[in-house]
């Protein structure tokens, strides 16, 4: 059974770090999976992807060091099932509220006892010596977030934490800011949130993840306790070099006017 690098740094307390792909690019992905992050993480929620692109690149990580994950389109638990088969390690689980959809989750992503998941999928044998060594192993090997994205799933942020078989919680700042500020308060408040999310990280032991933008933010999420940084993503590192190298073209092309 491939071991699943990501988590195991993971669980021995260190910080491990990816960026999120986008654009339904196989051939990117595989690119991105050889650079050295720890983890990939294929964003089909949304991203770009359709399955058949997904179910290409997924086989692309088959040789690659990089713990594959994927970020479901939401909690159906048939869709968590098909990206396991298809060869994910990992995956994200957007807008959990509560331990319940936290446990619906679990049952999801792994095999009895911890859950429901069943068993199949045709590149299984290839992760493990054979389907059944997969099917005998994999519960050890995937690794399963879930984020917590307004006020509501931050209140119980901790119950969800304690749900067995949650590998960490990532907070969504983004659509937790929306929420936030629907409710009237602002930026302050939504930092206090996030202290929230970290202090019950270290309460319970589960590793606490954040979407950061820059050096400077992920600095100040690992020294606050986040374990998890998605740091940037494919179209973010893209626009940006297009940009630097547009304004090169226009300064040099502009020099020989």
């Amino acid at each position: 059974m491939r071991r699943n690098e990501a988590l195991r740094k993971l669980r021995a307390g260190q910080v491990i770090t990816g960026p999120m792909v986008v654009y339904d690019s196989p051939s990117l992905a595989e690119q991105v999976a050889h650079l050295g992050f720890d983890f990939t993480w294929l964003d089909w929620q949304h991203g770009q992807w359709s399955e058949h692109t997904l179910n290409d690149a997924l086989a692309r990580f088959l040789a690659a060091p990089s713990t594959p994950l994927v970020r479901v389109k939401g909690q159906e638990p048939g869709t968590i099932n098909r990206v396991l088969d298809m060869g994910a390690m990992g995956v994200i689980v957007p807008y959990v509220q509560d331990a319940g959809q936290a446990q619906a989750a679990v049952r999801a992503a792994y095999y009895p006892p911890l859950g429901i998941r069943s068993g199949g999928g045709v590149r299984l044998g290839l992760i493990g010596d054979g389907a059944q060594d997969y099917y005998a192993n994999a519960n050890d090997e995937i690794l399963l977030g879930v984020m917590v994205e307004t006020e509501q799933a931050v209140a119980n942020v901790e119950e969800i934490m304690r749900v067995p078989g949650i590998g960490f919680v990532l907070i969504g700042p983004g659509d937790l800011m929306i929420d936030v500020r629907a409710s009237g308060h602002d930026a302050a408040f939504h930092e206090r949130l996030v202290e929230q999310v970290a202090q019950a990280s270290k309460r319970t032991g589960t590793p606490a993840g954040y979407v950061t933008q820059s050096k400077e933010e992920s600095r100040t999420r690992v020294e606050q306790g986040f374990r998890f940084i998605n740091y940037r993503s494919d179209n973010a590192a893209l626009t940006g070099a297009l940009r630097e190298m547009a304004a090169e073209a226009q300064e040099w092309a502009g020099a020989t006017g």
